[in-house]
C-alpha cells in the first residue's frame, strides 16, 4: 500500500502593525473560490486602497501563498486578512489578495508520485504536487524536447508565426515591436492566415505561452491531455456540454436527425481521437455562430455552396475564405458530417499519429521521435497561429468534463504529457497589456526642431552662445497614452550639460532622449549655430515669419551672435530700414557663410507690408484661378496656416480689413 503523506501547512497570525508577516514553514497553495466581475483583484499592498496589479484572476485560478497580512493601508476594509501571493499573470507576478476569496489546498502526495517527479525539473514539482492532489489517478509524463527554451522562443517569434488577438488596440503590450511602425504608430496586422484583429506576439508573450509551468493548474492542464479516445472518459453528453451555447447545440447536422455532439463523438471513436478535443477545436475554429467556412452558402463563391470546412484546413494565404472552401471542395466535404469526419481524420493522421498528441504540441511544434534531435525539423508543422488557442481549448475541455462528470471527473485516469526544455527561465511572466510605445514625435529647443531629429535616435547635441542662461525645451509624443518629462525652461549652468527628456509609456517603460549642450563664444559660432538659436520669429525652410520690421529681424539675429551681419532688402533690392513686406529678403552672414531668407507677412500678398483690399482681391483671384501667385505669395495667403489657400483664408483677410479680427503673424 502506498504510504500517504499529508503535507499540512501551519498558519500563524500576527496582528501587530508594522511587524513583518510570518511566513509559513513551507509555502501553501490555494485557488480562487470567488469571482468579482471578470476576476478577483490582486493589489500592490494589503488593502483596498492599493493599486490593482490584475483584475483577471478568475474562479479556479491557482496561486502560491507566501505570507499573511492584516490590512495595513488604513482603510475600512471588509477583508480582515490578506494573502501575499504569487500568480501567473502580468507585471511582477507577486501581489496581495483578500484571503476570503482563496481556498487553501492541503497537498497530498505519495512515494511513487514523488519518484515520478524526478523526470521533471524542480521548478515543476510544486505545481505537479498540487495537480496530483486534485487528480490523484492522473498520470503526469515528462516529455524531454531536448531543445533550448530561448531557441524555441526565438524561432516561434518569427513575424506571422505566432499571433495574438486584439480587436480594440487594448493589448499593444503583448505585440512584437519589430512589427511596429513609428511613423504611423501602428502594429502590422496583415499576416497570412490572420486578419485585421491579429498581431504578431512579442518574444516575452510567446515565452509566457510556451512555458508549461504557467498552465499547470486545474483547468489549463488539459492543454497537455492525451488526445486519444477513451471509452471510460468520453461521452456524447460531454461533447454536448462543450458545444453548449453554440449553433451546434441548437441545430442538427445537415438538417437531419443527428446532433453535432453525436457526429463529433462518432468521429472521435472512429479515429481514436478525444471527441472533447475535436469539439473544442471545432468551436475554436468556427466560433459560437457560423464562421465564413461553415455557412453552406457563399454569395461571393457560389461554386462552393454546400461545402464545409469545420477545422479551417487550408484556410491561409491572402484569401483565407476562398482557400479554405477550395480545400473543402477538393476533399469532397459537401455535407457537414463529411466535413467533421474528414477533418477529424486529418487531425489524427497529420498531427496525433506523428506525436503532436496534445493541444500544446499542435500549436508548438517541438516533438521529435528520432534518436538525434538534429535530424528533426521544428516550428513549421503547427495547426494554429493563435498562441492562446491551447489554453482556451483546455478551458472548454475542462468545462465539458465538469459538466458531464461533476466531482467524479477528478478521479478519472487522465494522461497529461508535459514538455521540458533546456535552460528554462526561473519564471516567464506575461507582459503588461498596456501600451509600450515611448517615442517622441518632435523635440525642439527654443521652438526649433533639434538637428537631424528622428524618433528612433536618442542622442543629440546643440550649440548655444556662451552667455545663454536658459533654453526652452519642447517635445510631443507619438502615442497619446505616453507621458513626457524634462521639458520646459531649462537652466544652463555649464558646457557639456546634458538635458534628459524622458518618455514614459503607458506600461511604465521609459525611453530617455539626451541633449548635450555645447557652449561657444561669438567668434566660434557658425552660421547654423546662429540661426538655430534665434528665439524671436521663425527662421525655417528659407522663410522668416513672425517678424514685421527690419530692426526686430536684425536684433533677433545679433542677440544670438553680435558678429553676425544682417542685410534686409526690399522687392527692388534696395536696403530696407523700417517695416518689411512679403518677399523682402534677409541675408545673414557669419564669417564666410551666408544664407538668405524671404520674409512672409500673412495676409500681405503684394509685398507692401500692409493688409488691404488689394490683398483680398489677390487671394480671391488665386482661389478662382484667375491669377497666379508665386510660392512666397501663396504662403502669405495661407493665413490659417493649414497648408491650403481657400475661402477660410479669404474670410480671415476680410475680417482683418474690417477690424473684426486680427491676423496673427
Amino acid at each position: 500500500m502506498k504510504k500517504i503523506i499529508n503535507v499540512i501547512f501551519a498558519v500563524i497570525f500576527l496582528f501587530v502593525s508594522l511587524i513583518p508577516p510570518v511566513f509559513a514553514e513551507e509555502v501553501r497553495y490555494g485557488y480562487v473560490s470567488s469571482t468579482q466581475g471578470n476576476g478577483i483583484s490582486v493589489r500592490s499592498g494589503a488593502g483596498t486602497s492599493y493599486s490593482k496589479l490584475s483584475d483577471g484572476l478568475g474562479e479556479g485560478e491557482q496561486v502560491k501563498i507566501l505570507a499573511e497580512y492584516k490590512p495595513d493601508d488604513g482603510t475600512d476594509s471588509s477583508c480582515s486578512l490578506w494573502y501575499k501571493i504569487e500568480f501567473n499573470e502580468v507585471d511582477s507576478g507577486i501581489g496581495y489578495a483578500c484571503a476570503d476569496l482563496i481556498k487553501i489546498i492541503e497537498i497530498q502526495t505519495d512515494e511513487d508520485f514523488e519518484e515520478s517527479l524526478e523526470a521533471f525539473p524542480e521548478s515543476y514539482h510544486d505545481s505537479l504536487r498540487l495537480l496530483h492532489t486534485i487528480y490523484p489517478n492522473a498520470i503526469f509524463k515528462a516529455y524531454d524536447t531536448r531543445l533550448d527554451f530561448n531557441t524555441v522562443v526565438k524561432n516561434e517569434a518569427t513575424l506571422g508565426k505566432s499571433l495574438i488577438w486584439d480587436s480594440n488596440n487594448s493589448r499593444d503590450g503583448l505585440k512584437h515591436m519589430d512589427s511596429y511602425n513609428y511613423k504611423t504608430n501602428k502594429f502590422a496586422n496583415n499576416y497570412p492566415g490572420g486578419g485585421s484583429t491579429w498581431y504578431a506576439a512579442s518574444k516575452e508573450t510567446i515565452a509566457y505561452y510556451i512555458d508549461p509551468r504557467n498552465f499547470l493548474n486545474e483547468n489549463r492542464v488539459f492543454m497537455f491531455e492525451s488526445l486519444s479516445y477513451s471509452a471510460s472518459i468520453h461521452t456524447v453528453d460531454g461533447v454536448a456540454s462543450i458545444l453548449s451555447g453554440s449553433f451546434m447545440a441548437k441545430e442538427k447536422v445537415d438538417g437531419g436527425s443527428k446532433t453535432f455532439a453525436q457526429v463529433i463523438y462518432n468521429a472521435g471513436n472512429k479515429y481514436q481521437i478525444s471527441p472533447y478535443y475535436l469539439a473544442s477545436r471545432i468551436l475554436q475554429e468556427t466560433g459560437y455562430t457560423r464562421s465564413a467556412l461553415v455557412k453552406g452558402t457563399y454569395p461571393s463563391y457560389p461554386q462552393f455552396n454546400g461545402y464545409y470546412n469545420f477545422f479551417n484546413y487550408g484556410a491561409s494565404g491572402t484569401n483565407v475564405v476562398y482557400n479554405g472552401l477550395n480545400y473543402a471542395y477538393k476533399k469532397g466535404w459537401n455535407s457537414e458530417e463529411k466535413a467533421i469526419t474528414g477533418g477529424a481524420s486529418l487531425v489524427g493522421t497529420d498531427y496525433i499519429s506523428v506525436g503532436q498528441d496534445t493541444n500544446y504540441f499542435q500549436k508548438w511544434d517541438v516533438t521529435c521521435r528520432k534518436a538525434n534531435v538534429n535530424d528533426c525539423t521544428f516550428y513549421s508543422h503547427q495547426y494554429m497561429q493563435n498562441i492562446e488557442a491551447p489554453y482556451s481549448e483546455a478551458d472548454s475541455t475542462y468545462d465539458g468534463y465538469k459538466e458531464t462528470f461533476g466531482s467524479k471527473m477528478y478521479d478519472l485516469p487522465f494522461i497529461f504529457t508535459i514538455p521540458v526544455y533546456k535552460n528554462m527561465p526561473e519564471k516567464a511572466l506575461l507582459p503588461s497589456e498596456k501600451n509600450p510605445i515611448n517615442y517622441l514625435k518632435t523635440l525642439t529647443v527654443n521652438g526649433k526642431s533639434v538637428s537631424n531629429f528622428n524618433s528612433l535616435k536618442t542622442a543629440y547635441s546643440i550649440t548655444l552662445p556662451s552667455n545663454v542662461g536658459s533654453v526652452s525645451v519642447g517635445a510631443t509624443v507619438i502615442e497619446s497614452k505616453s507621458k513626457v518629462s524634462g521639458i520646459g525652461t531649462i537652466k544652463i549652468t555649464k558646457n557639456g550639460q546634458v538635458i534628459p527628456v524622458t518618455v514614459t509609456a503607458q506600461n511604465g517603460d521609459k525611453l530617455v532622449y539626451n541633449i548635450t549642450v555645447k557652449l561657444t563664444d561669438a567668434e566660434s559660432m557658425t552660421l547654423d549655430d546662429t540661426i538655430n538659436n534665434i528665439k524671436s520669429g521663425t527662421f525655417k525652410d528659407g522663410y522668416i515669419t513672425g517678424l514685421t520690421n527690419t530692426s526686430t529681424i536684425i536684433k533677433a539675429v545679433t542677440d544670438v551672435n553680435e558678429l553676425a551681419d544682417v542685410k534686409v532688402t526690399d522687392l527692388n533690392g534696395k536696403e530696407a530700414s523700417d517695416s518689411v513686406g512679403t518677399g523682402y529678403k534677409v541675408t545673414i552672414t557669419v564669417g564666410e557663410e551666408s544664407k538668405t531668407f524671404e520674409v512672409v507677412i500673412y495676409g500681405d500678398t503684394n509685398g507692401d507690408g500692409e493688409i488691404d483690399i488689394l490683398d483680398l482681391l489677390r487671394v480671391q483671384k488665386h482661389i478662382l484661378k484667375a491669377s497666379t501667385l508665386n510660392k512666397t505669395q501663396i504662403k502669405a495667403s495661407d493665413v490659417s496656416k493649414d497648408g491650403t489657400v481657400d475661402i477660410l483664408d479669404l474670410l480671415k483677410v476680410q475680417k482683418h480689413i474690417l477690424g473684426a479680427s486680427t491676423i496673427k503673424q
